[in-house]
């Protein structure tokens, strides 16, 4: 996407506002599509609106006043009372501290020898090297302060508030972006991602700027469709870029099947690739439905993303009534098509080796096709309702407990407390007194923090497709608020760790409660219908660049009455 240009945000935005092509038609089409389904329930009028002008604003000039007289001329043929107008401002100003934060961060790779600084200064029509994408590491590691200095609001600065020392983004501040703006940014660049050949340089920094910026920030505030939709896609180009690299080994052509592979067991779950079909998920649901129903109970379960887009990504929440009387909330996800791939070739040894032959007799195929969280109210709550779950899952006869691939015999995995454990383990003796504890992997955990999952198979009995491979993970709030934003068990730093390194998540006090602002205000975004209150919601980061804006648009007036004069004159 970055063109040859000394200016950051002409380059980062340019390739998105070329015209007259059916390839720009179908990704705006595309675009709009996804804000809306990703959107959903959370879209309002000035949120719609914003997304429109961000998918045909022109390219800005040096001192974006080309963008400017855009925003506002769109502006002025909307019919809108001041705070939905300021709203809608707010957001395009937001996306625009986004593109320059990006813009920015490859600016600055200039001044040094990687390689990654030299992939993000090609041409967006440029070939990325397929080598690239071969590596277990192909995009660079976010820089964090950057990251949570763009959406955070909380330090201190010029433009920001609250702590004693700056959460700064290049001595500005906190730069405050609005979660509404991160989500249209979200499915914006996802569109990006799937509608741009996948071997150009524009593909790569679209792939760095999803990784980098945008699934973090969806991983803080529980975007949790749009963060796997958004690392799917790049997956999904990383693959047939390493089948492109590999051209004509056998490598390839083992490769070229797994994408097959991966292709096919994804349709026959969640429904053709980019299928609008609001049927096509229905024999997923089935499948969640009964695997809750033989496992804890009955399940009630809706969609938190639009179902009449294109998009291949399953998504339910809901809750179930347990065989004990209790109401446990759940979350469902399908395992998408790049996701999928990619577990193949990590089962494969394909990232350690490049060419290891993996054992005939072990299985690769994901075991996390259809992932479960169960979310009790307490760990109490959650050992009791985990272990019956155990007994049933032993005692069913359409739940086969099958361990994922790495361990021999483990499908129990417990993590937590001596207490916590020994709840679990006792339970289930009481029940089953001669089980099989081979089957068990009990590890301690300290912090409050808890884990408890079961992996299977299970029996669909459609004639299609035999069996579903699920894991079932059993939560509490606490745990799931700790894996979002609690230092480095946070889920988002623990992925990062476990993909960059320890370094990556050198974090002190202070970067931690920006984290929790950050998460802290998905409430105004995520839970507030109220269209008259979620309008309004703009950081005071946010309003300050919607001043800054219509001070520009009042400097830009008077200069036109100035020379309207002058040449009467």
């Amino acid at each position: 996407m970055l063109m040859q240009n000394e200016h950051p945000r002409t380059e980062i935005d340019c390739a998105n506002h070329e015209t007259g092509n059916s390839a720009e038609l179908e990704y705006k089409k595309l675009a709009k599509s996804l804000v809306e389904a990703f959107g959903n329930n959370h879209m309002t009028e000035a949120r719609r609106l914003a997304s429109e002008i961000i998918l045909d604003m022109p390219p800005a000039g040096l001192e974006c006043s080309e963008q400017d007289g855009f925003l506002e001329s769109y502006l002025e043929g909307e019919d809108l009372d001041d705070e939905h107008r300021d709203a809608v401002v707010g957001i395009v100003e937001d996306y625009r501290v986004i593109r320059d934060a990006f813009a920015n961060y490859a600016s600055e790779l200039k001044h040094t020898d990687s390689r990654t600084a030299s992939l993000l200064q090609l041409g967006d029509a440029d070939p990325i090297p397929d080598d690239v994408w071969a590596k277990e590491i192909a995009i660079p590691p976010p820089k964090l302060d950057d990251l949570i200095g763009t959406f955070s609001t909380k330090g201190k600065g010029p433009q920001g508030v609250g702590l004693e020392t700056a959460i700064s983004t290049k001595g500005k501040g906190p730069q405050g972006v609005g979660l509404e703006t991160a989500m249209i940014a979200g499915a914006i660049t996802l569109a990006r991602l799937a509608t741009t050949p996948y071997h150009n340089a524009e593909a790569y920094k679209e792939a760095v700027f999803a990784k980098n910026f945008l699934a973090p920030i969806c991983s803080i505030i529980g975007a949790d469709a749009l963060e796997s939709a958004l690392n799917d896609e790049v997956d999904a180009i990383a693959g047939r870029n390493i089948g492109d690299n590999m051209s004509g080994t056998e490598l390839s052509r083992d490769i070229d099947s797994l994408m097959d592979e991966a292709d096919r067991v994804v349709a026959l779950h969640f429904g053709r690739k980019n299928s609008s079909d609001s049927e096509r998920f229905d024999f997923a649901i089935s499948n969640v439905k009964g695997i809750i129903s033989k496992l804890v109970g009955k399940a009630q379960l809706k969609s938190p993303i639009g179902i009449s887009s294109p998009h291949s990504m399953f998504f339910q929440v809901g809750s179930v009534h347990t065989e004990a009387g209790n109401d446990l909330k759940l979350r469902a996800r399908g395992k998408g098509r790049g996701s999928y791939l990619r577990k193949l070739l990590k089962n494969l040894g394909y990232y350690k080796t490049r060419a290891e032959k993996n054992d005939e007799h072990k299985d690769v195929h994901p075991i996390d096709l259809y992932g479960l969280t169960m979310i009790a109210d307490s760990n109490e709550q959650l050992a009791k309702e985990y272990a019956a779950a155990v007994v049933n899952a032993l005692k069913s006869d359409e739940i086969i407990p099958y361990p994922s691939p790495g361990r021999e015999k483990e499908v129990f995995i417990i993590k937590g407390s001596k207490e916590f454990q020994d709840t679990i383990r006792e339970a289930v003796l009481a029940e089953i007194p001669d089980v099989d504890m081979e089957l068990f992997s009990f590890k301690t955990k300290k912090g409050g923090f808890t884990d408890a999952k079961i992996t299977g198979l299970y029996e669909t009995g459609d004639g299609r497709v035999g069996f579903a491979p699920f894991e079932m993970q059993f939560s509490t709030p606490d745990a799931r608020l700790t894996a979002r934003i609690g230092g480095r068990a946070a889920h988002f730093l623990f992925k990062l760790i476990n993909t960059y390194g320890e370094e990556i998540a050198d974090l002190d006090d202070e970067y931690l409660a920006a984290i929790k602002d950050i998460w802290s205000r998905k409430q105004d975004y995520f839970n507030n219908r109220d269209e008259s209150s979620t309008e309004v919601c703009l950081t005071d980061q946010s309003r300050r660049r919607v001043e800054d804006f219509w001070r520009r648009i009042a400097k830009r007036r008077q200069h036109a009455r100035d020379l309207g004069g002058t040449a009467l004159q």
